[in-house]
């Protein structure tokens, strides 16, 4: 290999992802900078109407009482909400840093009440510092002009809108089987719950609005080259923006769509695409995460290295509560919330759909297979995070099983795909 073609090939792309991801760190700081400009008196006083919502639901409602997988997770909201309006005396290019909130010993629920009413008591402050903590750049202007009960709604009529979109730009893309596919992809998501958790939304918009940006823009994509750094910078914004509830539906449902788009492609090149999109994607997730860390330690002074290492070694242990945890018991916890009667009723008639393609297609059950093969590696995706991330995928079950959005989805790509075949050889 010459010179010239090492270095269009590996070493121009390298510099290329480190300046981009050198850009999204100073962008995210300075973004993070001005919303903390923004004054937190009006922001307290429209929370402040609507707080009776959480003190009615609590920390962990169900919506539907015996189904785990409707529980909303109010105990994160509150403090998402409690860092959006705390009033932080430290300046504000250390603010953006921090993100500090009141603490009364009670959790972050009843301190945000207690803090949002000026007649209770003293509190301390508890910081925050080894996320990003993006969604402020949102909920702080949010929260001058609206309540938490007027952004459930907000929640609702996106949720609804982005669904929509992508599943007309499917149809669009003659996709019309796998459209129907995303949605029961979103089904299995228990999408009820989705709009009424901040924690749970930030990753639902951000897959998303990356699927519809890579409908409407892949060819575009595919002329410059882009492909690789559209990963990484949605690997960059889950890091920026998400509090680490389903991060990997960021990565697999991108991925999915990039397999309907590049259907034309052979099997070892979808493979090898695969690779190198999720190492560009882990990439930007992960090296913009340290970037938070590095940028904390060197303005703030404090070892937010060592802090947030020790998390992650926490989080990827397979220990809970002292005892031991297989990996087989982290996957059997993210689907048995699909054991429920109504799943298992829709999960039957998919694999029927699946068995039906196979039987009907079987004079051509060797291409079925190859075309297959890059939708079983990206279905299997969310069980490879949850063996990583153990300790964590573990203990939040019950709101890290969505990243299996990305399972369905593959797999009803398939089905749709073995139905097409059977039309297609049928004319």
């Amino acid at each position: 290999m010459s010179e010239k073609s090492l270095f269009n090939n590996f070493i121009k792309p390298v510099i290329r992802a480190v300046i981009l991801l050198l850009a999204g760190i100073a962008a995210g700081y300075l973004l993070l900078v001005l919303a903390y400009l923004l004054p937190v008196g009006r922001m307290q006083e429209k929370l402040f109407q609507s707080m009776d919502i959480l003190t009615t639901e609590r920390e962990y409602h169900r919506v539907i009482p015996g189904y785990p997988c409707t529980q909303l997770d109010n105990y994160t909201d509150a403090w998402m909400m409690g860092n959006a309006v705390y009033d932080n005396p430290l300046p504000v290019w250390k603010r953006a840093l921090t993100c500090t909130s009141a603490d009364y010993g009670e959790g972050p629920l009843d301190g945000l009440v207690r803090y949002l009413n000026p007649e209770e008591g003293a509190y301390e402050e508890i910081e925050y510092t080894r996320y990003w903590h993006g969604y402020l750049v949102i909920l702080k202007p949010f929260f001058l002009l609206f309540d938490y009960a007027d952004l459930r709604v907000v929640n609702v009529v996106l949720d609804v809108l982005l669904v929509l979109l992508i599943w007309n730009a499917l149809g669009d893309r003659g996709y019309r089987g796998e459209a129907w596919g995303y949605v029961i992809a979103v089904l299995f998501m228990m999408p009820i719950v989705i709009p009424l958790s901040i924690q749970f939304s930030v990753v639902f918009y951000l897959v998303n609005i990356a699927v519809l940006v890579l409908l409407r823009r892949y060819d575009r994509l595919v002329e410059r080259n882009g492909m690789l750094f559209y990963f990484q910078i949605i690997g960059m914004a889950t890091s920026y923006f998400d509090f680490l509830t389903y991060p990997i539906a960021s990565l697999g449902v991108p991925l999915t769509c990039f397999l309907l788009l590049a259907a034309d492609s052979d099997l070892w090149t979808k493979i090898k695409n695969i690779i190198s999109y999720s190492i560009s994607w882990g990439f930007g997730y992960g090296a913009m995460w340290a970037g938070k860390w590095v940028l904390s330690t060197i303005i703030l002074g404090d070892d937010v290295i060592a802090n947030a290492l020790s998390q992650i070694l926490l989080r990827s242990s397979h220990v809970e509560n002292g005892e031991a945890i297989t990996t087989f018991d982290t996957w059997f916890r993210n689907i048995e919330f699909y054991l429920e009667e109504p799943y298992l009723i829709l999960i039957v008639v998919c694999i029927a759909v699946t068995i039906a393609g196979v039987l009907r297609n079987r004079r051509q059950i060797v291409s079925v297979i190859c075309d297959s093969i890059p939708f079983v590696v990206v279905a299997v995706m969310p069980f490879v995070w949850y063996a990583l991330a153990g300790q964590h995928s573990y203990e939040h079950h019950w709101f890290t099983f969505r990243g299996l959005m990305t399972s369905v989805f593959a797999c009803m790509c398939i089905c749709a795909r073995l139905c097409r075949t059977e039309e297609i050889r049928r004319r």
